[in-house]
């Protein structure tokens, strides 16, 4: 049978199919790029300068399909244009990579050139890889804010020698933060991300149990083990055994984990019960016992906060629908605030772990420095450091005060515009938002109050708090019931 006597219905069939398996290619790419991002930050194994490579890669595959769509949709100007761009921009990145491999980047000796050109590239990149066409407003203040931490970051390296990886970080974490705030929430849908994210932390979680057993083990390029410095419990309940850390570094990489993965697992599970869709929903629960337990093995308070922060917004969802949402959110926020209050006045039983004597450290620190612009990209440890007694460096605890260390206003009011401002328009736009992102994503705004790292880096916290805020500014919208 010729093609052009072919059935129409075999056809569309094949056609679908082969849709099914391109998706599926870019959802396993994906989830590979994700796992990639664990072992970078777990082993070292993977470096920075490559993990920001195969986040390109995603870009470029972001790139391609909307150049397909443009063919689709009969514009072939706009998918010629979009293609050459792409291709250009990819190479110029790719290169501007690798130089950062070494001592080094940019195109001839002047560093000033070759950091304007880098935020320049870096930019291109995002809007590239995206259809600016149809940008909301909160869209483009969005990427604004992105591309002046980027350029502030990058500023800063100047203060030190080319031969030094502070000179060259930004860079990485630029295209890093770049990919997970623009190219992930368009490739991969919000419902197989949060499946993606709870199988992960449980697994995690699972390879960690064991050393209850046998003791501390080796996976591979992963040593898995127990924190021996503390215990978990919560009130009325001390089982008196070791923090689990896994194959982290430490437990407040597997609490992180652990948080989002039971947020997702717990949003999960209500949408297959709601669908009645019991086996999918009881796999969803499983992950979410899992999740929990690793979480509470982890004895990371910060994360317990957050994950009960987000169950809290989206268990406000399940029981009074949508309109129910912006007072929960709200009501969160506060309630945090009150906590935090009450802990300060030492009116609740609950420690800080020093927390507001690094708070108020932090605060000196940029009152008695440059304002408008920070100390500057190094660690904010060294910086705050003479504000503390006794020796050690600790770091701020708080990623809002790391920015505004290390950035000064302009940075810290670009990363809280950011953060901030990506739930407060998901919250205004409740009728149409995934509440479950937007649960998640409160929680990460939460979390990010008592750790130090920021969304401008490629650690497991920085890219999975980005990716959700990503989707609550470029993800897909649902239209609001009439």
């Amino acid at each position: 049978m010729s093609t052009a006597e072919r059935d129409p219905t075999t056809a569309l069939a094949e056609r679908i199919g082969g849709e099914r398996i391109g998706h599926g290619v870019i959802y396993g790419l994906v989830a590979l790029y994700l796992l990639l991002v664990v072992v970078a930050h777990t082993t070292g194994a993977v470096l920075a300068w490559q993990l920001s490579v195969a986040a390109v890669v995603l870009g470029a595959i972001l790139g391609i399909r909307l150049a397909v769509n443009a063919v689709r949709e009969r514009r072939p100007r706009q998918a010629a244009i979009r293609s050459a761009l792409g291709v250009v921009v990819a190479v110029a990145i790719v290169g501007l990579l690798y130089q950062t491999s070494s001592p080094g980047f940019g195109p001839g000796s002047s560093r000033v050139l070759a950091i304007v050109l880098a935020v320049a590239l870096v930019l291109a990149y995002v809007l590239v890889v995206s259809d600016v066409r149809q940008f909301t407003a909160v869209q483009w203040v969005a990427v604004g804010c992105f591309a002046v931490l980027t350029a502030l970051y990058l500023a800063h390296t100047l203060a030190f020698v080319p031969s030094s990886t502070q000179s060259r970080w930004p860079v990485w974490a630029a295209v890093v933060m770049g990919t997970s705030l623009v190219v992930i929430p368009r490739l991969l849908p919000e419902r197989v991300f949060l499946w993606f994210l709870s199988g992960l932390a449980a697994v995690v979680v699972v390879l960690g149990l064991p050393t209850y057993l046998v003791g501390d083990y080796t996976l591979w390029l992963f040593d898995v083990g127990r924190y021996t410095a503390s215990s978990p419990s919560v009130p009325g309940f001390d089982p008196d055994i070791l923090t689990l850390q896994s194959i982290f570094p430490n437990p407040n990489g597997l609490g992180l984990l652990s948080f989002a993965g039971f947020v997702a697992a717990v949003v999960e599970t209500h949408r297959l019960a709601v669908a009645r869709r019991p086996l999918g929903a009881s796999a969803a629960s499983v992950l979410a016992v899992v999740c929990g337990l690793g979480l509470f093995l982890s004895n990371a308070r910060a994360a317990m906060l957050a994950a009960a922060v987000a169950t809290a917004i989206y268990g406000a969802f399940a029981v009074g629908g949508r309109d129910a949402v912006p007072i929960a959110v709200g009501a969160s926020v506060l309630a945090v605030v009150g906590v935090l209050g009450a802990m300060a006045a030492g009116a609740v039983g609950i420690s800080a772990s020093g927390r507001f004597e690094l708070w108020a450290a932090s605060l000196h620190a940029v009152q008695d420095g440059p304002l408008l612009f920070g100390h500057g990209s190094g660690p904010a440890s060294t910086v705050i450091e003479p504000y503390l007694p006794g020796e050690g460096a600790p770091t701020p605890h708080n990623s809002y005060l790391t920015v505004l260390v290390q950035t000064g206003l302009v940075g810290a009011l670009a990363y809280i515009g950011l953060v901030s401002g990506s739930v407060a328009a998901a919250t205004l736009d409740y009728s149409r938002i995934d509440i479950g992102m937007l649960a998640l994503a409160v929680g990460w705004a939460i979390h990010q109050f008592f750790e130090s790292y920021t969304l401008f880096d490629w650690s497991v916290g920085a890219v999975l708090a980005t990716v959700a805020i990503g989707y609550l500014l470029f993800g897909e919208r649902t239209e609001p019931p009439r």
